[in-house]
């Protein structure tokens, strides 16, 4: 069996996909290692769990929030990182400046757009030039990647025809688990906090309709929302045993994201979008894009304007009152998955003979 990395500019506290992924491989019989950028310092340096280990780096002072300074200390993460393994799995291409790292074979998971997120906050002439650079960084490092996985036909099609990228599509799903509602208005955002409209938009339309807003994970708007709101029910961050006890608590799930962001206008589709539907809960997700358009294909929710608290406090009551069932299966992505890894790692081998 194979020797196989992963790497991610997170903390993997949690990241679903690449831990999903991670565990697909171990039970594979491969020895699997995510490596995490554990930028706050507050992480434990190593995890193992479901059968692989999380190595977390310390790099970059835990209060700096510099635009400069992470880049800096996001390149020193990358180039800390050591090892010799026979598949390099790079996780969206932020991560793709690991210098010191040896792999016969590599894929490159674009689950998002990455280069578009240096100006997803705001605009300036230094945001738009790493943003360009991270672009130009990933066009000139697809010639060495084996395989590319994209996590929604979206994004696949952008991917395609700006940067000539086949790609297998994998989604962010997991096998049903339906849990019993507790009907008690509660709505949960459980997952990055980045957003920090997206996240007042949220506590406005609960206002207007005597819902609880219940928050969880970590991100960059965490303390920003706190300060404004300092009696929100914020459970800091959380794995996957905790998702579940999070999930027996709320009624619907709240993914709402600015529709002016590339990524969202590209296709981007919310893992908590997926993880709600499983624990049998409906999603309010945006209007307009590709994620609100599959929202209401697939009978997962319901969708509201982007800033405007009243639609989506309408949204949030409407969901309240649907039943809804993932179609979709982990099963059928695993599958997928793995025979993109072992068709890459199988063909090298015999290749190499």
């Amino acid at each position: 069996m194979a020797s196989i990395c992963l790497v991610v500019t997170n903390g993997c506290a949690p990241d679903p996909r690449v831990e999903r992924h991670a565990r697909w491989l171990a039970e594979e019989g491969h020895a699997v290692t995510i490596f995490a950028w554990d930028r706050k310092h507050d992480l434990d340096e190593e995890t193992i769990r479901d059968g692989y280990t999380i190595l977390r780096k310390r790099i970059g002072r835990k209060s700096s929030h510099s635009s400069v300074k992470i880049v800096r200390y996001k390149k020193k993460f990358l180039k800390s990182l050591q090892g010799q393994f026979d598949l390099l799995i790079h996780n969206d291409s932020d991560s793709i400046g690991t210098s010191n790292i040896r792999a016969a074979h590599k894929i490159l998971d674009l689950h998002d757009v990455a280069h578009a997120w240096p100006v997803m906050q705001k605009t300036s002439i230094l945001r738009r030039f790493l943003s360009s650079r991270m672009e130009k960084q990933l066009r000139s490092s697809m010639n060495s990647y084996d395989g590319f996985f994209t996590s929604s036909p979206g994004l696949a099609a952008y991917f395609e025809q700006e940067f000539s990228i086949h790609s297998s599509v994998i989604l962010n799903v997991r096998n049903s688990n339906p849990l019993p509602r507790p009907k008690m208005k509660r709505i949960g955002f459980f997952g990055r906090i980045r957003d920090h409209d997206a996240m007042v938009l949220l506590v406005e339309s609960c206002k207007q309709i005597g819902f609880n807003p219940i928050f969880a994970g970590d991100g960059p708007s965490v303390n920003r929302l706190i300060e404004r709101y300092p009696d929100i029910d914020y459970r800091g961050q959380f794995d996957e045993k905790k998702l579940s006890e999070l999930m027996t608590e709320i009624d619907v799930m709240y993914a709402m994201y600015n529709p002016e962001k590339e990524n969202i206008r590209l296709g981007a589709l919310p893992v908590k979008m997926f993880d709600a539907a499983a624990f049998g809960r409906p999603t309010v997700t945006t209007a307009g894009v590709p994620m609100g358009d599959f929202c209401i294909e697939h009978r997962l929710g319901t969708v509201a304007s982007f800033g405007n608290a009243d639609s989506v406090a309408d949204a949030i009551k409407d969901a309240y009152e649907l039943d809804v069932a993932t179609k979709q299966t982990e099963e059928d992505e695993r599958t997928k998955f793995m025979s993109a890894v072992e068709s890459i790692l199988g063909t090298r081998k015999e290749a190499s003979h």
